[in-house]
């Protein structure tokens, strides 16, 4: 209970001293916290209903960390560095499982509720759950499997490079046998126009 005392008071301290919100805050004399806390109720209420629950989830699960992670390069330390890259692996992750489990998960009741509470949980500072599902299923599956995913890895850039080569080939061939045939094309059309030039000359002459 403390602990979740001090991750609220933490996020309280940090709106608080947001500018746009403390500005709109003292126009209508609200604290910034609760200009926030109704915002985000709105939010959740829409998230609850299902209205626009996907869209919402996306926003929120990739806006904020995208600036977060802008801020984080910009740093010089690099903590935060990995604690974002961690949280893209992770994000990535969650949305190829989603992808491929889309039509069960419909079915699952307050799903965007969930995958919104989830995703929160992943990026907030104060809980880092992102290095959590990281270092207990991800990097362990990875690391198991790391010889493997090289491998194909390697295989797709051969296949990749050996298809670039035969493409490259096969364009070669075909703008050298169309380059042949447009200038033969050309050079019988320049005699033909040389033999009506010569024709029309001539009957001028006469």
């Amino acid at each position: 209970m403390d602990k979740f005392q001090q991750n609220v008071d933490y996020a309280r301290q940090q709106l608080n001293r947001n500018e746009g919100l403390k500005k709109i805050g003292d126009a209508i004399g609200v604290e910034p916290s609760y200009i926030a806390g109704a915002a985000a109720a709105i939010v959740l209420l829409f998230v609850f209903f299902g209205i626009g629950g996907g869209l919402i989830c996306n926003l929120i699960g990739f806006l904020y960390p995208a600036y977060a992670s802008f801020k984080a390069i910009e740093t010089v330390q690099q903590d935060d560095d990995k604690q974002w890259l961690t949280y893209w692996v992770v994000y990535a992750a969650f949305n190829l499982v989603e992808f491929f489990s889309d039509t069960l998960l419909f079915w699952v009741p307050l799903y965007y509720p969930l995958k919104l509470t989830f995703l929160v949980w992943c990026f907030l500072p104060t809980t880092k759950g992102a290095c959590v599902v990281y270092g207990n299923f991800i990097r362990p599956f990875l690391k198991k499997h790391e010889t493997k995913i090289d491998q194909a890895i390697s295989e797709v850039h051969a296949s990749a490079g050996q298809a670039a080569v035969e493409l490259g080939k096969t364009g070669a061939h075909l703008i050298q046998r169309h380059s042949v045939e447009l200038l033969s094309k050309v050079a019988e059309l320049s005699s033909s126009l040389a033999s009506q030039r010569q024709v029309t000359a001539e009957e001028k002459k006469d």
